[in-house]
């Protein structure tokens, strides 16, 4: 039997990454962001398919473009 890795995605809603000190803010104190920065994978660039945050999710879940 192979073994299934162990996945946790964490989707912070409404955040910008500009705000996370992993990113370089100086003003913004986020120590357990930062931390599972550290620890885990970051992503760089993104691509979301709608700017609104519904749509973006539905996206995010199903795999499909939300107006098709």
């Amino acid at each position: 039997m192979t073994e299934r890795p162990n996945i946790l995605f964490l989707f912070s809603d409404q955040h910008t990454r500009k705000i996370t000190g992993c990113y370089g803010d100086e003003t913004v104190h986020t120590p357990n962001l930062d931390r599972l920065a550290t620890s885990g994978v970051t992503f760089d660039n993104a691509y979301t398919a709608s700017p609104l945050c519904v749509p973006a999710r539905m996206a995010l879940l199903t795999g499909r473009y939300p107006y098709a």
